[in-house]
């Protein structure tokens, strides 16, 4: 059963290709749409050009972390798409998901 009724792509944000495959493959199968961006440049590349569903981002990359992407996709781009943080690190912080947060509410 299909149940993927989402209008844009799912962007997924990851350094560690084995990580983007997988979750690509695995949301590819459930029938939704996926793009993939390696590295938070890439990821605010795309965001800045197209439209999506939903975010999938890594906190911890080299270069700009999952964190900025977030800032650049609701402070910058002014978009309302909600954005999901990822890590393999037990230790986050509570930066991210208050951010996260208060930008689902406040927006």
């Amino acid at each position: 059963m299909n149940t993927a009724s989402v209008l844009n792509p799912i962007l997924i944000i990851d350094d560690e290709l084995p990580i983007l495959n997988l979750l690509s493959k695995s949301l590819t199968r459930n029938g939704y749409t996926v793009d993939t961006a390696e590295s938070g440049e890439k990821g605010i590349k795309k965001i800045a050009s197209n439209n999506y569903s939903l975010i999938l981002t890594d906190m911890k990359m080299p270069g700009l972390s999952g964190e900025q992407v977030l800032q650049y996709s609701k402070q910058i781009q002014n978009k309302l798409t909600p954005v999901v943080g990822m890590s393999g690190t037990a230790i986050l912080g509570e930066d991210f998901f208050h951010a996260s947060v208060w930008f689902s509410i406040k927006r």
